[in-house]
């Protein structure tokens, strides 16, 4: 009997961990009509029951923008957040969306250094989406561009700046969703 303690303890703990998570954060959107169908049986009987495919998938469109940064830094704003925002929900809200994170960088001498830089500022907003939103990790692909894809050349400081960026795309999908509205907005 003294070792079934720690294993009753633990299996305990789960259940009650379990239990937090889904009261936690509920069972969708407040809106799951996944029994909401087209058609209604025939004699008043309950077989056969077929959800409306509009409900089960939602086609979402292209979501993408731009945070700019300061020369030599990866430090993320508030202003930078706020841009990220719309897209931590959606993908918070679609768990089968994904989102592509692609840093740029200032025009260094040294490309690794270039590479270094605009990794660092994509894996400061992968970060900032999983964390804050708890999106995993899996859903999110970083790409280091480096200084390849400028968007320009010149040598004034507003020209300089428009390099030190991070584009986040989210692509057109289609997606499994509870929720009957597909409401892009967020």
């Amino acid at each position: 009997m003294k070792n079934l303690a720690p294993i009753i303890a633990s299996t305990l703990s789960r259940i009650m961990l379990v239990a937090f998570v889904v009261l936690a954060l509920g069972c969708g959107n407040g809106s799951d009509n996944v029994t909401h169908t087209t058609t209604a049986p025939s004699s008043g009987s309950n077989e056969n029951v077929v959800p409306d495919a509009q409900i089960l998938l939602a086609e979402l469109p292209e979501l993408r923008t731009t945070v700019y940064f300061d020369s030599k830094s990866y430090d993320l704003t508030s202003d930078g957040q706020l841009l990220l925002d719309p897209i931590a929900v959606r993908l918070r809200q679609h768990p089968d969306s994904y989102v592509i994170v692609v840093g740029h960088s200032d025009d260094f001498s040294n490309e690794d250094d270039n590479v270094g830089l605009s990794y660092e500022r994509a894996f400061t907003i992968a970060i900032y989406i999983s964390s804050v939103f708890g999106v995993e990790e899996e859903r999110i692909q970083i790409v280091s561009a480096g200084s390849t894809e400028p968007l320009s050349s010149g040598s004034r400081e507003v020209d300089k700046q428009r390099n030190r960026r991070v584009e986040v795309v989210s692509p057109k999908s289609i997606v499994r969703t509870l929720s009957p509205a597909n409401d892009a907005k967020f």
